[in-house]
């Protein structure tokens, strides 16, 4: 992969991150308004929507020039985004044996970019 591929693989990665956030949020919302039909649940569910939107048209650009299994690997670096974007926003608990598996599932990256 380029250096540009690289980044577009890592920017999709992000920004499925950023959904995931998005989704969390709308989850919230509908749970606190009782009704997945209130105002603030749908805009927070059509923006996690359209982050998505966002992410699936980066990746399929990236897919007519990459080949998948190696594009694949980087969303694993929403195993790492993801939940510590969920401690910061969400103040949400990150275990040691959860620290452990992400160092691994970083190590894991390393190991199949730069020798896969």
């Amino acid at each position: 992969m380029t250096p540009l591929q690289t980044l577009y693989a890592i920017a999709c990665a992000c920004i499925i991150a950023i959904g995931q956030i998005a989704f969390k949020k709308a989850g919230m919302e509908v749970q606190s308004a009782g009704t997945w039909f209130s105002p603030r649940a749908m805009i927070t569910i059509c923006f996690a929507l359209a982050i998505y939107a966002v992410a699936t048209l980066l990746w399929i650009n990236l897919l007519r020039f990459v080949n998948l299994n190696r594009a694949y690997s980087f969303m694993t670096l929403c195993f790492i985004i993801v939940p510590l974007a969920s401690h910061f926003v969400f103040k949400e608990h990150i275990t040691p044996g959860y620290a452990i598996g992400t160092a691994l599932v970083v190590l894991g990256l390393f190991v199949a970019t730069r020798f896969g």
